[in-house]
């Protein structure tokens, strides 16, 4: 299984600091495989909250340098939160499916 996500605030932060992409309105999207995980067990539950939480940094653009500064955006950020949040609502229903043997 995969879920994509798509971030819409993701566009602002492409826009100012990528001014050359000619795609930056468009929302990137990003998938989270977990069919190769048992999610009854802690350690498939950990494995899924680590590939969201590196979904979210990746689509988000968390770890994207900006010239000058290592301090990330404020919009970039705010698009984590919000990507995990998608992300955790989603797969919390999953999780609770795995854990009742669904």
């Amino acid at each position: 299984m995969l879920i994509k996500i798509a971030t819409s605030s993701l566009a602002a932060a492409a826009l100012a600091f990528a001014p050359a992409v000619s795609a930056a309105d468009e929302p990137r999207t990003t998938g989270v495989a977990y069919a190769d995980l048992d999610l009854s067990t802690r350690e498939g539950v950990a494995e899924l909250d680590r590939r969201i939480e590196v979904a979210a940094r990746q689509v988000c653009g968390m770890d994207e340098s900006t010239l000058g500064t290592r301090i990330v955006s404020r919009e970039s950020r705010n698009c984590f939160r919000e990507a995990k949040r998608q992300l955790n609502q989603h797969f919390a229903q999953v999780k609770r499916e795995a854990n009742l043997g669904g």
